[in-house]
Protein backbone atom coordinates (compact mmCIF):
# COMPACT_ATOMS: atom_id res chain seq x y z
CA UNK A 1 0.00 0.00 0.00
CA UNK A 2 1.43 3.40 -1.03
CA UNK A 3 1.90 6.37 1.25
CA UNK A 4 -1.32 8.27 1.97
CA UNK A 5 -1.47 11.59 0.14
CA UNK A 6 -1.86 14.57 2.48
CA UNK A 7 -2.78 18.21 2.11
CA UNK A 8 0.95 19.05 2.39
CA UNK A 9 1.67 16.93 -0.70
CA UNK A 10 -0.98 18.85 -2.64
CA UNK A 11 0.47 22.19 -1.50
CA UNK A 12 4.02 21.13 -2.47
CA UNK A 13 2.88 19.79 -5.86
CA UNK A 14 0.95 22.95 -6.77
CA UNK A 15 3.38 25.47 -5.23
CA UNK A 16 0.96 27.02 -2.73
CA UNK A 17 0.48 27.01 1.03
CA UNK A 18 -1.49 24.35 2.91
CA UNK A 19 -3.89 27.13 3.98
CA UNK A 20 -4.74 27.86 0.34
CA UNK A 21 -5.41 24.18 -0.36
CA UNK A 22 -7.58 23.90 2.75
CA UNK A 23 -9.65 26.94 1.78
CA UNK A 24 -10.25 25.56 -1.69
CA UNK A 25 -11.26 22.14 -0.35
CA UNK A 26 -13.75 23.80 1.98
CA UNK A 27 -15.11 26.06 -0.78
CA UNK A 28 -13.96 29.31 0.81
CA UNK A 29 -13.98 31.79 -2.08
CA UNK A 30 -11.91 34.86 -2.86
CA UNK A 31 -8.51 33.74 -1.54
CA UNK A 32 -6.67 32.86 -4.74
CA UNK A 33 -6.65 33.45 -8.51
CA UNK A 34 -8.37 31.18 -11.03
CA UNK A 35 -4.94 30.05 -12.25
CA UNK A 36 -3.90 29.00 -8.72
CA UNK A 37 -7.24 27.26 -8.17
CA UNK A 38 -6.79 25.24 -11.39
CA UNK A 39 -3.25 24.22 -10.37
CA UNK A 40 -4.47 22.97 -6.99
CA UNK A 41 -7.35 20.96 -8.45
CA UNK A 42 -5.05 19.49 -11.07
CA UNK A 43 -2.64 18.37 -8.32
CA UNK A 44 -5.53 16.84 -6.36
CA UNK A 45 -6.59 14.85 -9.40
CA UNK A 46 -3.04 13.85 -10.34
CA UNK A 47 -2.17 12.60 -6.86
CA UNK A 48 -5.62 11.00 -6.39
CA UNK A 49 -6.15 12.85 -3.14
CA UNK A 50 -9.29 12.17 -1.01
CA UNK A 51 -9.87 14.77 1.72
CA UNK A 52 -10.47 13.66 5.31
CA UNK A 53 -14.08 14.17 6.32
CA UNK A 54 -13.00 14.55 9.94
CA UNK A 55 -10.52 17.28 9.08
CA UNK A 56 -13.08 19.05 6.91
CA UNK A 57 -15.67 18.95 9.69
CA UNK A 58 -13.25 20.76 12.01
CA UNK A 59 -13.21 23.67 9.55
CA UNK A 60 -16.87 23.73 8.48
CA UNK A 61 -18.31 22.65 11.86
CA UNK A 62 -20.46 20.20 9.88
CA UNK A 63 -20.14 16.44 9.54
CA UNK A 64 -22.96 15.85 7.04
CA UNK A 65 -23.99 12.96 9.29
CA UNK A 66 -27.47 12.45 10.73
CA UNK A 67 -28.16 10.17 13.68
CA UNK A 68 -31.27 7.97 13.57
CA UNK A 69 -32.45 6.27 16.77
CA UNK A 70 -35.05 3.48 16.63
CA UNK A 71 -36.19 0.90 19.22
CA UNK A 72 -36.44 -2.13 16.94
CA UNK A 73 -34.77 -2.32 13.52
CA UNK A 74 -36.38 -5.73 12.92
CA UNK A 75 -39.78 -4.04 12.83
CA UNK A 76 -40.78 -3.40 9.21
CA UNK A 77 -42.31 -0.02 10.02
CA UNK A 78 -38.96 1.31 11.26
CA UNK A 79 -37.29 -0.12 8.16
CA UNK A 80 -39.72 1.88 6.02
CA UNK A 81 -39.11 4.95 8.17
CA UNK A 82 -35.34 4.61 7.78
CA UNK A 83 -35.67 4.19 4.02
CA UNK A 84 -37.61 7.45 3.79
CA UNK A 85 -35.03 9.32 5.89
CA UNK A 86 -32.18 7.89 3.79
CA UNK A 87 -33.80 8.72 0.45
CA UNK A 88 -34.32 12.37 1.32
CA UNK A 89 -31.10 12.93 3.28
CA UNK A 90 -28.80 11.23 0.76
CA UNK A 91 -30.18 13.39 -2.05
CA UNK A 92 -28.76 16.38 -0.15
CA UNK A 93 -25.39 14.81 0.60
CA UNK A 94 -26.07 13.50 4.11
CA UNK A 95 -25.18 10.05 5.44
CA UNK A 96 -26.86 8.26 8.33
CA UNK A 97 -25.79 6.57 11.56
CA UNK A 98 -28.44 4.07 12.70
CA UNK A 99 -28.75 3.21 16.39
CA UNK A 100 -31.00 0.46 17.78
CA UNK A 101 -32.06 0.80 21.44
CA UNK A 102 -34.18 -2.35 21.94
CA UNK A 103 -36.47 -0.03 23.91
CA UNK A 104 -33.77 0.53 26.55
CA UNK A 105 -34.02 4.09 27.92
CA UNK A 106 -30.37 4.16 29.04
CA UNK A 107 -29.14 3.11 25.59
CA UNK A 108 -31.41 5.76 24.08
CA UNK A 109 -30.01 8.50 26.31
CA UNK A 110 -26.40 7.42 25.66
CA UNK A 111 -26.98 7.42 21.91
CA UNK A 112 -28.55 10.88 22.05
CA UNK A 113 -25.63 12.39 24.00
CA UNK A 114 -22.92 10.67 21.96
CA UNK A 115 -24.45 11.56 18.60
CA UNK A 116 -24.99 15.16 19.66
CA UNK A 117 -21.38 15.61 20.82
CA UNK A 118 -19.65 16.72 17.60
CA UNK A 119 -20.55 13.48 15.79
CA UNK A 120 -23.70 14.44 13.86
CA UNK A 121 -25.38 17.57 12.57
CA UNK A 122 -28.77 16.47 13.89
CA UNK A 123 -30.84 13.53 15.15
CA UNK A 124 -34.13 11.86 14.23
CA UNK A 125 -35.54 9.80 17.10
CA UNK A 126 -38.71 7.73 17.09
CA UNK A 127 -40.92 6.44 19.87
CA UNK A 128 -39.25 3.88 22.13
CA UNK A 129 -42.36 1.67 21.83
CA UNK A 130 -42.65 1.98 25.60
CA UNK A 131 -42.56 4.73 28.22
CA UNK A 132 -40.80 7.62 26.50
CA UNK A 133 -38.41 9.79 28.52
CA UNK A 134 -38.12 13.08 26.61
CA UNK A 135 -35.82 14.89 29.07
CA UNK A 136 -32.62 14.59 27.01
CA UNK A 137 -34.45 15.49 23.79
CA UNK A 138 -35.80 18.69 25.33
CA UNK A 139 -32.39 19.59 26.81
CA UNK A 140 -30.66 19.18 23.43
CA UNK A 141 -33.35 21.20 21.66
CA UNK A 142 -33.05 24.04 24.17
CA UNK A 143 -29.29 24.13 23.52
CA UNK A 144 -29.99 24.62 19.82
CA UNK A 145 -29.11 21.11 18.65
CA UNK A 146 -31.31 20.08 15.67
CA UNK A 147 -33.61 17.20 16.57
CA UNK A 148 -36.89 15.80 15.19
CA UNK A 149 -39.12 13.21 16.87
CA UNK A 150 -41.40 10.62 15.26
CA UNK A 151 -44.44 9.28 17.15
CA UNK A 152 -43.31 10.65 20.53
CA UNK A 153 -45.79 12.42 22.78
CA UNK A 154 -45.73 14.82 25.71
CA UNK A 155 -46.47 18.49 26.38
CA UNK A 156 -42.75 19.04 26.94
CA UNK A 157 -42.19 18.40 23.20
CA UNK A 158 -44.46 21.24 22.04
CA UNK A 159 -41.52 23.26 20.65
CA UNK A 160 -39.71 20.27 19.12
CA UNK A 161 -40.48 19.41 15.46
CA UNK A 162 -42.65 16.26 15.51
CA UNK A 163 -44.02 13.74 13.04
CA UNK A 164 -47.14 12.00 14.37
CA UNK A 165 -49.87 9.61 13.21
CA UNK A 166 -53.63 9.83 13.76
CA UNK A 167 -53.74 6.66 15.86
CA UNK A 168 -57.22 7.01 17.38
CA UNK A 169 -58.88 7.93 14.11
CA UNK A 170 -57.23 5.00 12.32
CA UNK A 171 -58.56 2.28 14.62
CA UNK A 172 -61.97 3.92 14.88
CA UNK A 173 -62.31 3.87 11.11
CA UNK A 174 -61.41 0.17 11.00
CA UNK A 175 -64.19 -0.60 13.49
CA UNK A 176 -66.59 1.41 11.31
CA UNK A 177 -65.60 -0.70 8.29
CA UNK A 178 -65.94 -3.98 10.19
CA UNK A 179 -69.35 -2.95 11.51
CA UNK A 180 -70.56 -2.11 8.00
CA UNK A 181 -69.29 -5.55 6.93
CA UNK A 182 -71.52 -7.23 9.53
CA UNK A 183 -69.01 -7.86 12.34
CA UNK A 184 -70.42 -7.45 15.85
CA UNK A 185 -67.87 -9.30 18.03
CA UNK A 186 -64.35 -7.92 17.49
CA UNK A 187 -61.24 -8.82 19.48
CA UNK A 188 -58.26 -6.51 19.95
CA UNK A 189 -54.54 -7.13 20.57
CA UNK A 190 -52.97 -3.93 21.89
CA UNK A 191 -49.38 -2.79 21.94
CA UNK A 192 -47.52 -2.15 25.26
CA UNK A 193 -49.64 -0.46 27.93
CA UNK A 194 -46.87 2.09 28.63
CA UNK A 195 -46.64 3.20 24.98
CA UNK A 196 -48.72 6.30 24.21
CA UNK A 197 -49.41 5.36 20.60
CA UNK A 198 -50.57 1.87 21.66
CA UNK A 199 -52.99 3.39 24.17
CA UNK A 200 -54.30 5.83 21.58
CA UNK A 201 -54.94 3.00 19.15
CA UNK A 202 -56.84 1.04 21.78
CA UNK A 203 -58.84 4.17 22.63
CA UNK A 204 -59.76 4.45 18.95
CA UNK A 205 -60.91 0.82 18.97
CA UNK A 206 -63.07 1.37 22.06
CA UNK A 207 -64.49 4.61 20.65
CA UNK A 208 -65.36 2.81 17.42
CA UNK A 209 -67.27 0.11 19.28
CA UNK A 210 -69.25 2.65 21.32
CA UNK A 211 -69.97 4.81 18.29
CA UNK A 212 -71.50 1.83 16.49
CA UNK A 213 -73.56 0.74 19.49
CA UNK A 214 -71.38 -2.27 20.34
CA UNK A 215 -70.51 -3.13 23.93
CA UNK A 216 -66.86 -3.19 25.01
CA UNK A 217 -65.96 -6.72 26.13
CA UNK A 218 -62.67 -6.47 28.04
CA UNK A 219 -62.21 -10.23 27.80
CA UNK A 220 -61.62 -9.72 24.07
CA UNK A 221 -58.90 -7.08 24.62
CA UNK A 222 -55.38 -8.38 25.34
CA UNK A 223 -52.01 -6.63 25.56
CA UNK A 224 -48.91 -7.58 23.57
CA UNK A 225 -45.57 -5.86 23.04
CA UNK A 226 -45.58 -5.03 19.29
CA UNK A 227 -43.61 -8.23 18.55
CA UNK A 228 -44.78 -11.20 16.49
CA UNK A 229 -44.54 -13.73 19.33
CA UNK A 230 -46.83 -11.69 21.58
CA UNK A 231 -49.42 -11.51 18.81
CA UNK A 232 -49.45 -15.30 18.57
CA UNK A 233 -49.61 -15.73 22.36
CA UNK A 234 -52.52 -13.29 22.66
CA UNK A 235 -54.36 -14.99 19.81
CA UNK A 236 -53.90 -18.36 21.51
CA UNK A 237 -55.43 -17.00 24.72
CA UNK A 238 -58.38 -15.55 22.82
CA UNK A 239 -59.06 -18.84 21.06
CA UNK A 240 -58.61 -20.87 24.26
CA UNK A 241 -61.21 -18.71 26.00
CA UNK A 242 -63.86 -19.69 23.48
CA UNK A 243 -62.89 -23.37 23.43
CA UNK A 244 -61.51 -23.44 19.88
CA UNK A 245 -58.96 -26.08 20.90
CA UNK A 246 -61.93 -28.46 21.24
CA UNK A 247 -63.12 -27.83 17.70
CA UNK A 248 -65.51 -24.97 18.47
CA UNK A 249 -65.66 -21.91 16.23
CA UNK A 250 -64.60 -18.61 17.85
CA UNK A 251 -67.38 -16.38 19.21
CA UNK A 252 -65.75 -13.35 17.58
CA UNK A 253 -65.47 -12.82 13.83
CA UNK A 254 -62.59 -10.36 13.59
CA UNK A 255 -59.41 -9.43 15.43
CA UNK A 256 -57.54 -6.14 15.21
CA UNK A 257 -53.89 -5.83 16.23
CA UNK A 258 -51.92 -2.73 17.19
CA UNK A 259 -49.31 -3.40 14.51
CA UNK A 260 -48.65 -5.70 11.57
CA UNK A 261 -46.15 -7.89 13.42
CA UNK A 262 -48.66 -8.84 16.10
CA UNK A 263 -51.27 -9.39 13.38
CA UNK A 264 -48.92 -11.85 11.64
CA UNK A 265 -48.42 -13.62 14.97
CA UNK A 266 -52.21 -13.90 15.31
CA UNK A 267 -52.42 -15.32 11.77
CA UNK A 268 -49.86 -18.00 12.67
CA UNK A 269 -51.94 -19.16 15.63
CA UNK A 270 -55.18 -19.10 13.64
CA UNK A 271 -53.62 -21.37 11.01
CA UNK A 272 -52.12 -23.70 13.65
CA UNK A 273 -55.59 -24.19 15.14
CA UNK A 274 -57.01 -25.16 11.75
CA UNK A 275 -59.09 -22.03 11.26
CA UNK A 276 -59.39 -20.02 8.05
CA UNK A 277 -58.81 -16.36 7.25
CA UNK A 278 -61.07 -14.50 6.62
CA UNK A 279 -63.83 -17.17 6.63
CA UNK A 280 -63.55 -17.87 10.37
CA UNK A 281 -61.69 -14.74 11.51
CA UNK A 282 -60.90 -11.52 9.64
CA UNK A 283 -57.53 -10.04 10.68
CA UNK A 284 -56.47 -6.38 10.59
CA UNK A 285 -53.01 -5.05 11.50
CA UNK A 286 -51.61 -1.53 11.59
CA UNK A 287 -48.49 -0.16 9.84
CA UNK A 288 -49.17 -0.90 6.18
CA UNK A 289 -45.85 -2.67 5.70
CA UNK A 290 -45.24 -5.29 3.01
CA UNK A 291 -45.91 -8.03 5.58
CA UNK A 292 -49.66 -7.58 5.23
CA UNK A 293 -49.39 -8.09 1.46
CA UNK A 294 -46.91 -10.98 1.51
CA UNK A 295 -49.02 -13.32 3.64
CA UNK A 296 -51.75 -15.35 1.93
CA UNK A 297 -54.58 -14.75 2.20
CA UNK A 298 -53.77 -11.07 2.61
CA UNK A 299 -54.83 -9.44 5.86
CA UNK A 300 -56.24 -5.98 6.35
CA UNK A 301 -53.96 -3.21 7.50
CA UNK A 302 -53.76 0.52 8.13
CA UNK A 303 -51.06 2.25 6.12
CA UNK A 304 -49.12 4.74 8.22
CA UNK A 305 -46.87 5.84 5.36
CA UNK A 306 -43.53 5.03 7.00
CA UNK A 307 -41.45 6.06 3.98
CA UNK A 308 -43.30 9.38 3.63
CA UNK A 309 -42.99 10.01 7.37
CA UNK A 310 -39.24 9.36 7.13
CA UNK A 311 -38.86 11.80 4.24
CA UNK A 312 -40.77 14.50 6.11
CA UNK A 313 -38.70 13.91 9.26
CA UNK A 314 -35.49 14.32 7.22
CA UNK A 315 -36.84 17.45 5.55
CA UNK A 316 -37.72 18.94 8.95
CA UNK A 317 -34.31 18.08 10.38
CA UNK A 318 -32.27 19.44 7.49
CA UNK A 319 -34.27 22.69 7.70
CA UNK A 320 -33.35 22.83 11.39
CA UNK A 321 -29.70 22.16 10.57
CA UNK A 322 -29.77 25.04 8.10
CA UNK A 323 -31.43 27.28 10.73
CA UNK A 324 -34.48 27.65 8.50
CA UNK A 325 -37.77 28.43 10.20
CA UNK A 326 -40.50 25.85 9.56
CA UNK A 327 -44.12 26.98 9.47
CA UNK A 328 -45.27 23.95 11.43
CA UNK A 329 -43.76 22.22 14.43
CA UNK A 330 -46.09 19.24 14.12
CA UNK A 331 -47.38 17.19 11.20
CA UNK A 332 -50.00 14.47 11.71
CA UNK A 333 -50.17 11.76 9.04
CA UNK A 334 -53.65 10.44 8.27
CA UNK A 335 -54.50 6.73 7.93
CA UNK A 336 -55.05 4.91 4.68
CA UNK A 337 -57.15 1.76 5.11
CA UNK A 338 -56.27 -1.35 3.08
CA UNK A 339 -59.30 -3.51 3.85
CA UNK A 340 -61.23 -4.12 0.62
CA UNK A 341 -61.15 -7.78 -0.41
CA UNK A 342 -59.44 -8.75 2.86
CA UNK A 343 -62.44 -8.73 5.24
CA UNK A 344 -65.30 -11.22 5.23
CA UNK A 345 -68.75 -9.71 4.74
CA UNK A 346 -71.24 -11.21 7.17
CA UNK A 347 -74.87 -11.13 6.08
CA UNK A 348 -77.41 -10.88 8.86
Amino acid sequence: MGKKVTIRDIARESGVSTTTVSRLLNHVEGYCSKDTEQRVWAAIKRLNYHPSKIARSLVTQKTNLIGVIFPDIYNSFFQDLFRGVEEYASSLGYQLILCNTDGDSKKERDYLLNLAENLTDGIIISTSNGKDDNTTIVDLHKKGFPIVTVERYGKELKDVPRILFANREAEERVVDYLYRSGHRRIAYISGPSNAVNANRRQEGFRNGLSKNGLSVDDSLILTGDYKLESGQACMRRLLDKCGCSNGKKPDFTAVMAGNDLMAIGAVREIFEQGLKIPDDISVVGCDGTMLADLIRPRIGTIRLGGIEMGKKAAEYLISEIGSEDTDEKKIIFQPELHLDGRIKTIKE
